[in-house]
């Protein structure tokens, strides 16, 4: 075990706490025991920010290991495979919200980059001390890293980004106020504080919005749940009565088709390779509702810190590829949320 210094950022907090939109340059330095872990610290990047590359990268050193990340780099910012990030915000972007937005409003891309610093923040209890990680889309085969050389991958650190988080938990629209029937906070709502702001003043609470990909209004995560059930219900009480079935045949099969549906999941899927063979898979839930998971059929939560995802069962590999998979889509099948997560801390052993 090596000590590596970590810088903790710190003025996060401060900022937060003065209610401001800004950050400081202020730090602290703390050196902590550290793992050989392949962390992407020694990759230099502004503090507070992200970068996308234009080419894959190679990181680690011979006592870590070595590897290659695949990234594919499009236009406007766009991207497949993983970027680099450092940033930790955790809260709703304040000048999206219809309380707190300039005056003369924004521009489409200071929205943008509102998105963004939720898309490449990584979502924690506390701020963030892991310095860089990266943050992967699994659009199509592209996120992935190679190894330089064969080995088992003990484990990784994985957690969600800040924008599938508040997605996932509140919706496209956050207040005080639900609406039952469409499943969703309204914007004219009462106000409420925003996410991870300890500053209590009333006068910091608002209505706060974040469109999910492609401008999308998206609902959380259990309301995506509840209306697939109603659908579902709808759906069986409307072939009863079209076989010609009572009434309260209809309404039976309803309560029974509601009953039975259990969905609402977010899954990475985590492949090993060696010499473009399969070696074997794990499934990893991000989010999972009460019986989505099989093995676990007891979890309910959306995952809010880094957590280590053993990697073992893979056996030796020369190619670790991510997918990530949802319940919940829209008409051509695709996720309503971003296919993003956040990795880090990748521990190779011979």
């Amino acid at each position: 075990m090596k000590f590596i210094q970590k810088h903790i950022q710190i003025a996060a907090i401060l900022t937060c706490l003065l209610g401001l939109y800004s950050c400081a340059d202020d730090s602290i330095e703390l050196k902590v025991p550290y793992p050989n872990d392949i962390t992407f610290n020694e990759l230099e990047l502004d503090r507070f920010t992200y970068n996308i590359p234009n080419t894959p990268f190679t990181t680690g050193d011979d006592e870590s290991g070595v590897i290659t990340v695949n990234v594919s780099a499009g236009g406007s910012g766009s991207y497949s495979g993983f970027a680099l990030s450092n940033k930790n915000w955790r809260s709703y972007p304040w000048n999206l919200s219809p309380d707190f937005a300039p005056a003369g409003g924004i521009t489409p891309a200071e929205k943008q980059a509102s998105i963004d610093s939720t898309a490449f923040s990584v979502t924690t209890v506390r701020p963030n001390r892991t310095e860089n990680y990266l943050v992967g889309r699994a659009d199509g085969e592209d996120a992935y890293f190679t190894l330089s050389a064969p080995a088992t991958v003990e484990h990784i650190l994985v957690a969600n980004t800040t924008y599938n988080y508040l997605l996932a938990s509140y919706g496209s629209i956050y207040s005080g106020t639900f609406d039952t029937e469409t499943q969703s906070y309204t914007i004219d709502g009462a106000k409420v504080r925003n996410i991870q702001n300890p500053n209590t003043s009333a006068s910091r609470y608002g209505r706060f919005t974040l469109p999910a990909p492609n401008g999308s209004n998206a609902v959380r995560l259990s309301s995506h749940a509840e209306l697939a059930k109603r659908e579902a219900g709808a759906t069986a009480a409307e072939a009863t009565r079209n076989a010609g079935g009572t009434e309260a045949e209809a309404i039976n099969d309803s309560i029974t088709a509601y009953n039975a549906l259990s969905t609402g999941y977010i899954k990475l899927k985590i492949e090993g390779y060696l010499n473009e063979t399969l070696t074997g898979d794990v499934d990893f839930y991000l989010a999972a509702l009460p019986n989505t998971d099989p093995e676990h059929p007891e979890y309910d939560f959306i995952l809010n810190d880094w957590t280590k995802v053993d990697l073992t069962s893979l056996g030796e590999v020369d190619k670790v590829l991510f997918r990530i998979s949802s319940s919940y889509t829209d008409g051509s099948g695709s996720m309503v949320y971003d296919p993003t997560f956040c990795l880090d801390g990748i521990r190779l052993t011979n």
